[in-house]
């Protein structure tokens, strides 16, 4: 009984000495005039996270926002032992309303405090695909492919760093490790979210490059056109023109939705 009673002591006095020594620890931290400084400068750094807009069964994402991380910003600088502001590091904070707490909702658009939209082709002919994968001003855009396509090309796909989106209600949905993201064309809810993936309502979805375009193009629209032939090629990257002389800046859909 008293050699168990020894251990209990013993297990106190440790697990106080390393309270007492963490507590010394930060008192001393605190008190340093480099924490002082990097406190004192919270407010200035700090963002407040926007919450995703819902409406519906439909979702524009938000922002997340910025907090410095005191502990890690302080131990950098201690080591040159003195403040500087190129060494702080940031904490991400993830809005309370966000994409990843609803994927049973249909994304409508990017969000709309930058100048950021995104183009996607829908593309059923291999020989079309690997023309507009050779374009360099095309290298941002997503693709939009059926099921059985990307099951007979899988291997010329696997490696792409385009996005890939699928319609929704495609059956036999397989490959899943390259498709991003699923589309709809109607505002029913999807059946995506069992597949882990969000969807998409593209602003539209046409084969007449034109139309609408430079009327309905807003901060973070999703547009969509069919790709059949080398012509609508040559219309895309005529449009893709426009839209930047429009001062919008073409990015993937991964880079559009970041929160």
């Amino acid at each position: 009984m008293k050699n168990i009673f020894n251990i209990i002591l013993t297990i106190l006095i440790i697990n106080f000495s390393f309270y007492y020594t963490n507590l010394v620890s930060n008192y001393i931290k605190d008190k340093d005039p480099i924490m002082i400084k990097i406190k004192n400068n919270q407010d200035k750094y700090k963002i407040n996270p926007i919450n995703a807009t819902i409406l519906d069964n439909t979702i524009i994402p938000g922002l997340n926002g910025l907090e410095i991380n005191l502990n890690s910003s302080y131990l950098k600088m201690k080591k040159i032992n003195n403040y500087q502001e190129s060494l702080l590091v940031f904490n991400s904070i993830k809005p309370d309303i966000s994409l990843s707490n609803n994927q049973d909702k249909l994304i409508i658009s990017g969000n709309q405090t930058n100048n950021n939209i995104s183009i996607l082709l829908k593309i059923d002919d291999l020989n079309i695909l690997k023309k507009v994968l050779s374009i360099k001003s095309l290298n941002n855009i997503n693709l939009i492919l059926n099921t059985n396509f990307i099951k007979e090309n899988y291997h010329t796909l696997k490696d792409l760093n385009n996005d890939i989106i699928v319609n929704q209600n495609d059956k036999d949905i397989n490959n899943l490790d390259i498709i991003d993201y699923c589309y709809t064309e109607t505002d029913l809810l999807n059946n995506c979210q069992s597949y882990n993936k969000f969807s998409i309502i593209p602003t539209f979805i046409t084969s007449d490059y034109y139309y609408n375009t430079y009327q309905v193009i807003n901060n973070g629209s999703i547009l969509a056109y069919n790709v059949l032939n080398d012509k609508n090629i040559n219309e895309i990257k005529i449009l893709l023109s426009g839209i930047k002389n429009l001062d919008y800046e073409v990015v993937s859909l991964n880079d559009l939705l970041k929160e």
